[in-house]
């Protein structure tokens, strides 16, 4: 089977220029992560920021009338 991937010229070519380092192929690299990744031994996610900081930033009256209406704004279309 034939896959087709896109990846970009850069990434692509400091990959091949490592894996050459390491007596790999591009594509042995690419085979290797995939299967990796499909048996777990890779974890590809996300993780949610659970601390936020919280700062207090002074604005002017038309700046903060302009704040609240889109805030009102949002409110309105969340109805």
């Amino acid at each position: 089977m034939t896959t087709s991937l896109y990846i970009d010229k850069e990434t692509k070519q400091k990959a091949t220029q490592k894996a050459k380092k390491n007596q790999l192929s591009f594509s042995a690299v690419v085979r290797i992560l995939l299967s990796d990744y499909a048996d777990g031994k890779i974890v590809i996610g996300a993780h949610a920021v659970t601390h936020y900081e919280v700062s207090e930033i002074p604005v002017d009256h038309e700046t903060q009338k302009k704040m609240d209406d889109v805030v009102a704004k949002w409110h309105y279309k969340k109805k």
